[in-house]
This record gives C-alpha cells, structure tokens and sequence, in this order.
C-alpha cells in the first residue's frame, strides 16, 4: 500500500488536541474564581489581603512579601499593589450582590475605580414617563436600603434619560424627568433610614448615556435608547477623616 494512504497518528498535543487545553485552562481559572469567592465571604480582612496579594502574584505582579515595612529586595515599598480602598470597594460589591440575589431584569452590578455602580433599570423602576416608583422597585430597594442606612457609605444618586424630548405638563424636559427619578429613589433610602449627609441627588437628562441612542446616520437605536433610561446609585467607600 502506498505511503499516499497509509494511516498517520496525530501528533500529539497538535491540533486535535488543543481544544482540551483550552478547556482545562478554562476549568482550571473558574475553580480559582470560585475558590476566591469562597475564601473572602466573610470578609475576614486579614484572610482577604492574603487572597488578593497571592492572585496578584499569580498575576505576575510585584506584591512585598509578608512582614515588610518600608524596603522590599533593597528599594522602598511606595504602596501595596491592591490598596485598602480598592478591597473596600471590592467588598461593597460583593456585600451589595448578596443583598439583590438574582434581579437582573431590575439591575446589575458595576465595580468602578472609586466605586460601586448599582444601574436600576428604568423600565422596571419607572412607568412611561412619570417618576413614581412600581411596587417591584420598592421590593428591590428594600433589600439594600436597611444595610446602605446602617453603613458609613457615601451614595450618589444619579437620573439618566434617553434621548426622546418629553414635553408634559409635570416634566417640561428630561432634565426634569430624570431628576424626579433620581429624588423618588434618594427619597425612599431617606424614608427608610439613611442619613440626608451622605447622599447627593444629581439630573444628568441625556448628556451621559451608556449607549449610542443612535447610529452613524442618525436612525435612532430603541434598545440602546430604552438602556439609557435609568437611574444609578454609586456607593462611595467612608472618606477618611
């Protein structure tokens, strides 16, 4: 028979068989994820440092060793490589993911360089047009209201429009309409508990959308525009005083 059909083996570790390294590395970065959820769920601060500075390692990056002061292989040590803010804010997002569960026809949940993003969605927060909360809105801030009144957070509240003119009696523009909003959702963590100090209410209308609300030539884009529609709460870490 001619070397022309005669049987080869694959090599090995060639391309048949890359998709099974793919997915054992895959495999292998969730049970490290889950792991580290796991082992920072009570938010012990000592056991949290250890888990941030080892994935940092891991990561590559120069993390001091443990019982170093102010000299790390003969140069100073400027600052740790995960800040006591960054774990601050880290915690608050989980904390505040504990608190919803799963509501992501209501909300999701950003982690921001300085703070935590929770995006209420407007149609599930709003009606049409009008700033009154539903009876769903008022079920899902009652999760987190009780704890953001009993921390030290500092929460700003912002109102964001899409880019539709409203004209009504109540609201004359959406500077208008989404300052209502904001206020309705501020005023409900004021009615139960939170302190007036630390929250700020703020309309931003359409000038901050997280979507295009319309294309290169101008066509407006409804489900970007329905996006934009929302109200946002950034949770602040305590400042330092």
């Amino acid at each position: 028979m001619s070397d022309d059909f005669s049987l080869k083996k694959p090599a090995q570790g060639g391309e048949e068989g890359g998709w099974a390294l793919t997915l054992a590395d895959m495999m292998t970065l969730l049970l490290c994820f889950f792991v580290l959820l796991l082992a920072i769920a009570d938010v012990d601060q000592k056991k949290y440092k250890d888990v941030s500075d080892s994935l940092a390692s891991a990561m590559g990056v120069d993390v001091p060793p443990k019982g170093a002061n102010d000299t790390y292989e003969g140069a100073p040590v400027a600052r740790r490589v995960i800040s006591d803010q960054q774990r601050n804010i880290f915690e608050m997002q989980l904390e505040m993911a504990r608190l919803v569960g799963r509501e992501s026809d209501a909300l999701k949940i950003k982690m921001r360089p300085d703070s935590v993003a929770i995006v209420l969605k407007g149609g599930f927060f709003f009606p049409s047009g009008q700033a009154d909360l539903t009876s769903g809105a008022r079920r899902v801030l009652g999760k987190i209201a009780p704890t953001l009144a009993k921390s030290p957070y500092q929460v700003v509240v912002e109102g964001h429009s899409d880019n539709i003119p409203i004209r009504s009696k109540q609201f004359p523009s959406n500077w208008e309409l989404s300052s209502a909003r904001a206020s309705a959702v501020a005023r409900y963590l004021l009615d139960n508990g939170f302190s007036k100090d630390r929250i700020k209410v703020l309309g931003m209308a359409d000038t901050a959308p997280a979507y295009p609300n319309e294309d290169d030539n101008g066509n407006a884009i409804p489900a970007n525009q329905k996006r934009n529609r929302r109200v946002v709460l950034l949770v602040y870490p305590p400042k330092n005083k």
